[in-house]
């Protein structure tokens, strides 16, 4: 698997894995060991699609809640 943000290329095995984006795909986060940017990879071909931000959904879907955090 290659990260997309810096390149770094290694098993997937050697990626951190987070957890399953969505329990009906076959997409999951996971954390690169060099850059620490999170990937979303699909766990079916070992392909990083994408980098995955605070707020940003890969799946599609956002639980909407983004906007609820206040600050105190």
């Amino acid at each position: 698997m290659k990260c997309v943000e810096c390149g770094f290329e290694a098993p997937v095995a050697k990626f951190r894995y987070l957890y399953n984006a969505r329990i009906d795909e076959s997409i999951a986060m996971r954390q690169c060991p060099k850059c620490f940017e999170w990937n979303a990879v699909n766990e079916l071909n070992g392909e990083s699609t994408q980098i995955v931000k605070p707020g940003q959904a890969p799946w599609g879907k956002s639980a909407g809640i983004e906007r609820e955090a206040v600050e105190a």
